[in-house]
C-alpha cells in the first residue's frame, strides 16, 4: 500500500512539473515585436533610437521606456533594422547594440530621393540580454518617417 501511495504522489508531483513546463514554453514560444517611429526624429551623437509606435509586441519584450528589446528568455532571436533619409545628399549609420557591444550596423545616404537601408541578423542571446539600435554617425541627424519605413523587428526563433 505503500508503494502504491508513493507512485501516486509522485505522479502527482510529474504531472504538476509537466504542466508548470507547458506554461512556461507557451510564453517563451510567443516573443516578437515589430516597432516603428511616428513622426521624423532627429538624433545627435550617439543617440539611440525611440521607437515609439507599436505594431506588435507579443510577449511584451520590447521596452519602450528605454528603446530597446530585452529577451523573456534565451534562444535564437532574428532582427531587421530598416533606416531611411530624406534629406539632400545625407547618410548616416545606425548601429545595432547587444549589451553594449555593436553586433550590426545599417548604412543609408539620400541622393535627392528616399533611401532605406537595412539589417536583418540572427543571433543567440541570453535572458535578459538587452538589444538597442542607436546613431553611429553621418551627416543627416534625423530619420525621415513620412511612410512608416524607420523600423525595428525582433522575433524569438528557438527557445533554448
Amino acid at each position: 500500500m505503500e508503494k502504491l501511495l508513493n507512485l501516486q504522489n509522485e505522479n502527482a508531483r510529474l504531472s504538476e512539473r509537466i504542466m508548470t513546463l507547458e506554461k512556461r514554453w507557451e510564453r517563451q514560444s510567443s516573443v516578437s515585436a515589430h516597432v516603428r517611429l511616428s513622426k521624423t526624429t532627429p538624433l545627435s551623437g550617439t543617440e539611440r533610437v525611440m521607437y515609439d509606435l507599436e505594431i506588435s509586441n507579443i510577449g511584451g519584450a520590447y521596452d519602450f521606456q528605454n528603446g530597446q528589446f530585452i529577451a523573456p528568455v534565451a534562444g535564437v532571436y532574428m532582427f531587421r533594422v530598416t533606416l531611411c533619409l530624406f534629406a539632400n545628399n545625407q547618410w548616416m549609420d545606425l548601429n545595432i547594440v547587444k549589451n553594449d557591444y555593436v553586433i550590426g550596423r545599417v548604412f543609408s545616404v539620400d541622393n535627392k530621393y528616399h533611401t532605406c537601408g537595412s539589417e536583418g541578423l540572427s543571433i543567440h542571446l541570453d535572458a535578459d540580454d538587452k538589444v538597442w539600435v542607436q546613431r553611429a554617425f553621418g551627416t543627416s541627424t534625423s530619420l525621415n518617417q513620412d511612410h512608416g519605413w524607420n523600423s525595428f523587428t525582433a522575433i524569438l526563433i528557438h527557445a533554448d
